[in-house]
């Protein structure tokens, strides 16, 4: 109930303080100034064209000035202060700050590179010398230099593959020489990508480094993207070791599914029954939409070279086993704008976002005069050992370290909070060598800071960031006092609800009703009997239990059903038929039941009881409170208005 009360109740909010002084003052309420401007940008958002209910500014008025008297009613008996407010609208503050918080431009940028990309297929070779992420500093020196002897033997004329398989830590290179075949965007990950796009064909790259380690690539060729591809396949697996009969005889039964489709046997059903991969089997042999990559060659490149849909290929050979092929569909490369959806949330889960992330803090430090001071990272170099791995190192007297660490803007951040810092987070640690993982700690904490400097400064450097977070604050506050003082109150207030009740019963009156029960009969009830018992039925004599005990046929199974109903006009078309005369109606024959009204009478009007009416009474009643509560804010919080001024509004 609480957030959808709550963007109700936003449509009302103002952005107090978000407007010059230069804007005139319209109104005062209490010892608060609403300039022109501020009341004009809310009345204009709540009364648009595309509003439901467009009011005048001068009946809009009294909306925005009880909503302005109930907040400042809030902020006076310190709702504003409580743990809660303060937690909540926290939430809210950093749910609206993170569009502000990342470099959406930037991420355009990217998305654009990639389509880019995806224009063309890559064919590339590579060298790998494994390295873990947070490695020392000598280690790193160590695979660069090995990276770049191995470099310099290719330009030198050793053959790439030759290299490869002698020096590369890949574990495919000895199956493959280093050849990765033809991959596309999005299937490597970004260094890598940027590095395999950016070198010139049969061009050796320069080392680049990866969450792997350091690699050298070669592109071997570039060709026009083939797209996408839909197929279903037939499987027969051929697994290594196996015999010379086992071979020959899963060659021989892909050549009789080969010979059953010749022939017109449906491509599903033969896949169903005779394919080894039963995940696709189960669907015809259908898989997923793929590009270029993302399977092995020889399957791929059948799947691409078939032209026409619902051919398939011949039977082929690969690793794995036999294969035969149908095409379902095929793709080309759609328009950026086709194409856009699928980019940004590619973008979003590939490490590309991370190196967006990194790219945005380093623009904020040089707009923020980032300066660091390094040196006054030594003590803690000198103080961290292997307790740190164990998660039970203590910074001690660290934390106390005054001298300047950072500098961001006006803020200055000192060498004792960084250390309390990796106190903190020193169980995360990935690294076997303390001081690397002091500096991997030392950037998380420092991109931490810049980020949180920059969120404060959001409401200077976007005003309609701060006109937001202010209808949050405000709307938060006026749903905790109108649920304090007016909805909750009405509910819990029984005594008041009571007497509010009574006051007005003649509010709340029952039409005339008809008094009537519906008789319900299957098969084997005696229906004459039933209906000369009408009277005792109406006087309450005889109840269903007593009726299906002398005119029900089967005595263990009922077979009367009595309803008794107390009905306005128009609520039972049944009831209605009969037009208030007492006694027993016809019966209307179904196919299974016989159905008849007896009317024992008819109602004067008369006053609901609370129970009947208590939706509507407890809603009227919270009105009458909120009525009488604005009363005494109003004299708390005189208004007046320039109404000068509110004439020159137009609606």
């Amino acid at each position: 109930m609480k957030k959808s009360m709550l963007l109700i109740i936003l449509t009302l909010s103002a952005a107090t303080g978000l407007f010059g002084q230069a804007s005139p003052v319209l109104m005062t309420i209490g010892d608060e100034e609403v300039t022109l401007d501020e009341f004009e940008r809310i009345y204009h958002k709540n009364n648009n064209e595309s509003s439901l209910n467009r009011q005048s500014p001068e009946a809009y008025l009294e909306l925005f000035i009880n909503f302005k008297i109930k907040v400042k009613e809030a902020e006076a008996l310190g709702m504003d202060t409580t743990t809660k407010f303060i937690t909540e609208l926290e939430g809210y503050r950093k749910q609206l700050a993170k569009p502000y918080l990342v470099d959406e431009k930037a991420k355009e940028e990217m998305m654009k590179e990639a389509y880019e990309w995806s224009k063309y297929d890559i064919r590339a070779s590579h060298i790998l010398i494994r390295l873990p992420e947070n490695s020392s500093p000598e280690d790193t020196l160590a695979a660069y230099k090995k990276i770049m002897e191995i470099r310099s033997r290719i330009e030198s004329g050793e053959p790439f593959e030759v290299v490869a398989r002698a020096t590369s830590e890949d574990a495919s290179v000895q199956q493959n020489g280093g050849d990765l075949n033809y991959f596309t965007v999005f299937s490597m990950v970004y260094p890598f990508e940027t590095a395999a796009y950016n070198t010139q064909v049969g061009q050796l790259s320069m080392p680049f480094r990866t969450n792997y380690g350091y690699h050298i690539i070669k592109v071997n060729d570039r060709r026009a993207a083939r797209g996408t591809v839909k197929v279903a396949h037939i499987f027969i697996r051929t697994p290594s070791g196996i015999g010379e009969d086992q071979k020959k005889e899963a060659y021989e039964k892909v050549q009789m599914v080969y010979d059953s489709l010749q022939m017109g046997t449906n491509f599903g059903a033969l896949a169903i029954h005779h394919s080894d991969d039963r995940s696709s089997a189960r669907s015809g042999g259908e898989i997923p939409w793929f590009g270029t990559g993302r399977m092995i060659p020889e399957f791929e490149n059948t799947c691409f070279t078939i032209d026409k849909k619902g051919d398939y290929s011949k039977p082929f050979k690969s690793f794995y086993g036999w294969h035969i092929v149908k095409l379902i569909d095929k793709k080309e490369i759609g328009t950026y704008e086709e194409m856009k959806p699928e980019l940004q949330q590619k973008t979003d889960r590939s490490d590309r976002n991370s190196t967006r992330s990194d790219n945005f803090i380093v623009k904020l430090k040089s707009e923020y005069d980032f300066v660091e001071n390094l040196e006054s990272l030594q003590p803690l170099y000198e103080a961290v050992d292997s307790t740190l791995q164990l998660g039970r190192w203590k910074a001690g007297d660290l934390k106390m370290i005054d001298s300047p660490l950072f500098k961001i803007g006006e803020q200055e951040v000192l060498t004792g909070e960084f250390a309390a810092y990796v106190e903190k987070k020193q169980y995360h640690g990935k690294s076997r060598d303390p001081l690397v993982w002091v500096d991997l700690l030392y950037k998380s904490f420092s991109d931490e800071v810049v980020i949180a400097y920059e969120e404060k400064r959001l409401p200077e450097k976007y005003p309609e960031f701060k006109y937001i977070y202010n209808e949050y604050h405000d709307g938060i506050l006026l749903f905790d006092i109108m649920d304090q003082r007016v909805w909750s109150l009405a509910v819990a207030d029984t005594l008041g609800l009571e007497a509010f009740h009574k006051e007005r019963k003649k509010n709340y009156m029952w039409e005339e009703r008809t008094d009537a029960f519906i008789v319900q009969c299957t098969k084997g009830a005696d229906i004459a009997g039933i209906k000369s018992a009408y009277k005792k039925i109406a006087r309450g004599k005889l109840d269903q239990e007593a009726l299906n005990a002398k005119y029900c046929s089967n005595d263990t199974v009922p077979c009367i059903i009595v309803t008794r109903h107390l009905v306005e006009k128009g609520e039972n078309e049944m009831i209605d038929s009969r037009n208030d005369v007492t006694g027993p109606g016809p019966v209307i024959e179904n196919e299974e039941t016989s159905t008849f009204v007896i009317v024992k009478g008819v109602r004067s009007p008369e006053p609901k009881k609370l129970e009947e009416a208590r939706g509507q009474i407890t809603s009227d009643y919270q009105e009458y409170l909120e009525s009488e509560w604005l009363k005494s804010l109003k004299e708390k919080y005189p208004v007046t208005v320039n109404q000068e001024l509110l004439e020159r509004i137009k609606s």
